[in-house]
């Protein structure tokens, strides 16, 4: 019966632990689960005379765009979705340093207008296919 006490207390102390464990996975685990599927990567170039590639089409999904700006002076990019003539801005995509930026967003099937955010007269247009 000696024995039997012990051994009591540490399956107690073992479920304990593991109710604890796993609530703690439960709630952490959604935000740190990785996403499946592929990212597609897209460039565009921001130069004096426009905004390059001027129209690109990509499959729905996560997309890692990013900027290079050649000006040196430019806010960033700025991508809207249009819908009926309507823009919506989706994301805007800033420098990381004096040239570059990056950013990694889920993009749904339709038309986005991608535009420089310093010169809103540089644009392109972005496809993205079902």
């Amino acid at each position: 019966m000696r024995l039997t006490y012990p051994l009591l207390l540490l399956v107690i102390i073992g479920l304990f632990a593991g109710t604890v464990l796993v609530g703690r996975n439960a709630l952490t685990a959604p935000s740190m689960a990785p996403e499946n599927g592929p990212v597609r990567m897209i460039r565009f170039v921001l130069s004096n005379d426009g905004l390059y590639p001027r129209r690109l089409q990509v499959d729905q999904g996560r997309v890692n765009i990013a900027v290079e700006d050649k000006t040196a002076a430019s806010a960033g990019l700025v991508i809207e979705s249009i819908i009926d003539n309507q823009r919506t801005r989706v994301s805007q995509i800033s420098r990381r340093d004096e040239r570059r930026g990056r950013a990694l967003i889920r993009l749904t099937p339709g038309k986005y207008l991608v535009s420089d955010a310093s010169q809103p007269s540089h644009t392109a247009e972005l496809i993205v296919n079902p």
